[in-house]
């Protein structure tokens, strides 16, 4: 972990935007956004730093919490693929092509153990035949792993999301009408298939595709290029604002980018070793409010950023934006 002078030095910069991840960041394991989490966000959008969300979520998943902590810059998500508004709904789209989601679908097509959704505007598409009893199922599982509330905020912004269920691969291939955000793809318990079908997917498509994960034997597919990162970079430059004065937080694979990008890059302390490396900065863990105390930190140096005002541009055209 950085020692605390260091931070208080890095802390010492203007910063102007803090892009947030959401799962195993913002929320704790029990998919729980703290009191001392929100307190900490209100305080340093106060001293008017922006503050929005960076995260691998369909935006139907990821839209809850946005609105939760009263972002006030647009929100990333679908790993970049997606950038928008929650408050005027202006959006940028930089999605994967339909041709190429298809032909991936169809070469996971040869590992009879893959499960696969699909990213689209509108909701997902998944190739089995109930997504909701798929969860379900997970649930009764480990019926003691998430209080009431977080299975409700679990389902809520999971489960109850528009999903067209198609049976198979076959079906969702034929189910894509338009070009998607990302295809998602779980290895199940054989995570040599999945390295393999990745060593094919970069042999044919090299750069023309980005290929991330923030859960364990599962990968996210997205158009060459597309990432968190890339996301940030394009709002960034949207609103004026330099990576020097940008601040990320983040604990998976899919945060390393970005965290490599920002003037300031955190990794929470229930990170993977490999992103810790990356990061500028460890604070503790997402059980132990370590967003929170990072943010409490960033206030106790008393930036005195100047309240800073986004240009208006046709991606950020609402008040609170």
């Amino acid at each position: 972990m950085t020692p605390k002078k260091d931070l208080e030095l890095l802390l010492k910069n203007k910063f102007k935007l803090i892009a947030l991840d959401v799962d195993g960041t913002l929320i704790n394991s029990d998919h729980i956004l703290t009191s001392r989490t929100l307190r900490a966000i209100k305080n340093v959008k106060d001293t008017g730093i922006k503050i929005t969300i960076a995260t691998g979520r369909h935006y139907l998943s990821a839209i809850r919490m946005a609105r939760k902590i009263q972002i006030n810059a647009p929100l990333i998500c679908s790993d970049g693929a997606i950038i928008k508004d929650i408050y005027s709904n202006n959006t940028n789209y930089h999605l994967l092509p339909k041709k190429t989601a298809i032909d991936i679908m169809r070469m996971a097509m040869d590992y009879d153990n893959f499960k696969i959704q699909v990213f689209t505007k509108d909701g997902k598409i998944y190739a089995g035949q109930s997504y909701r009893a798929t969860y379900f199922k997970h649930f009764l599982k480990e019926p003691l792993k998430h209080s009431l509330r977080g299975y409700f905020n679990l389902m809520r912004d999971f489960v109850f999301i528009p999903v067209k269920n198609t049976g198979s691969i076959q079906g969702t291939i034929a189910a894509i009408d338009k070009s998607p955000a990302k295809v998602v793809v779980y290895g199940n318990e054989r995570p040599d298939d999945l390295k393999d079908f990745i060593n094919k997917l970069a042999a044919k498509y090299g750069d023309k595709i980005s290929i991330t994960s923030a859960i364990e034997n599962c990968i996210d597919i997205l158009n060459g290029g597309i990432s968190k990162a890339k996301g940030l970079s394009m709002l960034s430059e949207k609103l004026g604002i330099k990576r020097e004065e940008i601040i990320t937080v983040g604990d998976n694979i899919n945060d390393m980018e970005m965290l490599e990008y920002a003037g300031l890059g955190v990794a929470m302390g229930n990170a993977p070793e490999r992103v810790k490396n990356m990061a500028d900065y460890v604070t503790d863990t997402n059980d132990n409010d370590g967003l929170a105390k990072f943010l409490e930190k960033l206030n106790s140096v008393q930036i005195t950023t100047e309240k800073f005002y986004a240009t208006q541009t046709n991606i950020c055209q609402s008040e609170r934006c």
